[in-house]
């Protein structure tokens, strides 16, 4: 029994330290591991914008246990994530928290679509549009602009959008550098996330502890459309 009670203060012990550790990397700006702590729908839908969660070092992006954004992070993504949404820079938080829920019910599946040139890859700019429609729903939350409700109807349909028209992590990956390279090519600014190449990728779907490879890419119906 003791060794019992050793092991469970033990784990208890670590668990303290990494979010004390992982709360201090983000206030010093350096990297923090984006660890996937919902459940498995949930972590599908989220686990689209791991690159850019990755590169904003956003321990609480998947993970309610996280510290939550410090208010250096929130003021740095703060007029990426209005643009990306379609709200003016300077709106202030009660203004964007009245905005926000109706412009994404009705917005949600144009953003960065509609902005695409004729010479523009279609499912590239898709797999683009999906991570970071992923991203930006998530943040806004985060930051105390959408119901948390809203939040996770939007990115189910989101991952659902994604699940449909890839057929596993990898091909997704890959359409999504190409997409943020024709993006940028395109004079187009991305502020939020890091280019990253096949070579990368591979990488990442060898490594076992990333979310590319342990989160299954198929699953149950992210979101099903109502009956009419």
């Amino acid at each position: 029994m003791n060794w019992i009670i050793l092991l469970l203060f033990l784990w208890a012990m670590r668990r303290v330290y990494v979010l004390i550790r992982d709360s201090i990397l983000s206030r010093k700006g350096r990297t923090v591991r984006v660890r996937y702590k919902f459940e498995a729908r949930q972590n599908r839908a989220l686990a689209l914008a791991h690159p850019i969660a990755s590169a904003r070092a956003i321990g609480a992006y998947a993970n309610p246990k996280a510290p939550a954004p410090t208010a250096e992070q929130a003021q740095a993504l703060r007029a990426s994530l209005l643009h990306i949404i379609g709200l003016r820079a300077n709106m202030q938080d009660d203004a964007i928290k009245a905005a926000l829920p109706a412009l994404l019910r009705r917005h949600w599946f144009r953003i960065d679509l509609d902005r695409l040139r004729p010479d523009d890859d279609p499912r590239a700019a898709l797999a683009f549009a999906s991570a970071r429609v992923a991203f930006a729903v998530r943040m806004a939350s985060l930051l105390g602009w959408l119901d948390p409700a809203l939040q996770w109807d939007v990115l189910y349909q989101n991952a659902q959008r994604a699940s449909d028209c890839f057929g596993s992590w990898e091909e997704f990956g890959a359409a999504l550098a190409r997409g943020r390279r024709q993006w940028i090519a395109g004079a187009r600014a991305d502020s939020l996330g890091a280019a990253f190449d096949e070579a990368t990728l591979a990488q990442w779907l060898a490594s076992r502890g990333h979310p590319w490879r342990s989160l299954p890419w198929r699953g149950d119906v992210l979101f099903a459309a109502p009956a009419t």
